[in-house]
């Protein structure tokens, strides 16, 4: 599986604080896309959107 792995650490607030690899970065907040699935830009931010719209409206555990 083609996936790339971006990582940001508690207090990052910028792209440069981003990290990008293979394979994964064991940072505090990771997400990996899979380029197969997942084509161009704007399809992967509309799919983080909807990741950050449930962790604001659903999600309560553990980050509540």
């Amino acid at each position: 599986m083609a996936s790339r792995f971006y990582g940001v650490n508690v207090g990052a607030m910028n792209p440069k604080d981003v990290t990008e690899a293979a394979a994964t970065n064991t940072m505090a907040v990771e997400l990996a896309i899979d380029l197969t699935k997942c084509t161009d830009k704007l399809q992967a931010v509309q799919l983080i959107e909807a990741i950050k719209n449930y962790i604001q409206t659903t999600e309560t555990n553990p980050i509540a």
